[in-house]
């Protein structure tokens, strides 16, 4: 639970920033490793993360997001690429219901944006923003109502 109480202040700002210009700047990043890192040196027996775990969730979804990214370059872009292998270093095996909400809520800011008449296969997600959200989601749900 910590290291996503940890993050959420920059998944804001980097949903934030997604949403406004559709840039997620390289400084997330780093920050969201720095604090992955600085969690395995200093609170290993707080975190129940271990760093197996964290480097294979953080590697699947580079090497998803990398093979997506090749044969599909327009699907997503290379912030998103970064920000899920960070975001997947830092809370390991929680960034799969993080990553289910956020697609629930891609999905609902799908549909609003067809039913004002965008066309749906043209729709850019900010995907950042999402996964802010989804954070949100899923720190209700497993912590607050617990």
């Amino acid at each position: 639970m910590l290291s996503v109480i940890v993050i959420l202040p920059i998944l804001l700002w980097a949903g934030y920033t997604d949403f406004k210009s559709r840039i997620i700047s390289n400084k997330v990043s780093i920050v969201l490793l720095i604090i992955g890192i600085t969690e395995i040196i200093f609170f290993p027996p707080y975190i129940p993360i271990s760093i197996k775990e964290r480097l294979l969730v953080s590697l699947l979804f580079l090497l998803v997001f990398v093979l997506l990214y090749i044969f599909r370059p327009n699907i997503s872009g290379g912030g998103d690429l970064k920000l899920f292998s960070s975001v997947g270093f830092c809370i390991g095996i929680n960034l799969f219901p993080v990553l289910f909400f956020a697609c629930i809520i891609g999905i609902i800011y799908a549909l609003i944006k067809w039913r004002k008449g965008e066309s749906f296969l043209k729709i850019q997600l900010p995907m950042a923003s999402c996964v802010a959200a989804g954070s949100i989601i899923f720190i209700i749900l497993s912590y607050v109502l617990k």
